[in-house]
C-alpha cells in the first residue's frame, strides 16, 4: 500500500511539473529599461518629442532636442499606466500621416508590458492617446503642475 502511495504521489508531483512547462514565462521588468517610449517628430510643427516613462513611473522628457523634464508620474496616472503594463504584452505602433511627403508627421510608441494581452488595434490608439496628452500636459509652461 505504501509503494502504491509513493508512486501515486511521484506521478501527481511529476504531472504538476509537466503541466506548469506549457505555460511561457511571464515576461518581467528590466531595471533601467523604459516601459513606454513615445516619439513625435516632423509635421507642419517641426515635432521633435521624446517621452520615456520607466517600470517606476519615473519619465524623461525632451522637445525639439532642447527643453528636458525629468520626474514622476502623479499616483492616479500611474495606477492606469501600471494596470495596462500587467496586462498587455509588448508592441509597437507607428503612425504617418503623410508618408514620404512633405511636412510628413510620425508618431511611434514602443510598449515593453508585461502582461500576455495582445492588444487590438483600439487598445494601442488608447495607450498612444494617453502618451500624447501626457507629452502635451508635461510641455505645458507651468511648473507648478504635476502630472
Amino acid at each position: 500500500m505504501k509503494r502504491n502511495t509513493l508512486f501515486g504521489i511521484v506521478c501527481l508531483f511529476t504531472i504538476l511539473v509537466l503541466a506548469s512547462c506549457d505555460q511561457p514565462r511571464r515576461p518581467t521588468a528590466v531595471p533601467g529599461s523604459p516601459l513606454l517610449t513615445f516619439e513625435r517628430t516632423g509635421g507642419i510643427a517641426g515635432f521633435q518629442d521624446r517621452l520615456v516613462i520607466g517600470y517606476g513611473g519615473e519619465y524623461y522628457l525632451t522637445r525639439s532636442g532642447r527643453s528636458e523634464r525629468i520626474g514622476s508620474l502623479s499616483p492616479g496616472k500611474f495606477t492606469r499606466l501600471k494596470e495596462w503594463m500587467e496586462q498587455i504584452a509588448p508592441f509597437t505602433l507607428r503612425l504617418e500621416d503623410n508618408p514620404g511627403g512633405p511636412d510628413n508627421l510620425v508618431r511611434q510608441l514602443s510598449w515593453a508590458g508585461l502582461g500576455r494581452t495582445t492588444p487590438d488595434e483600439a487598445q494601442q490608439h488608447e495607450i498612444l492617446n494617453w502618451a500624447v496628452g501626457l507629452l502635451d500636459e508635461l510641455s505645458a509652461p507651468t511648473d507648478t503642475k504635476q502630472p
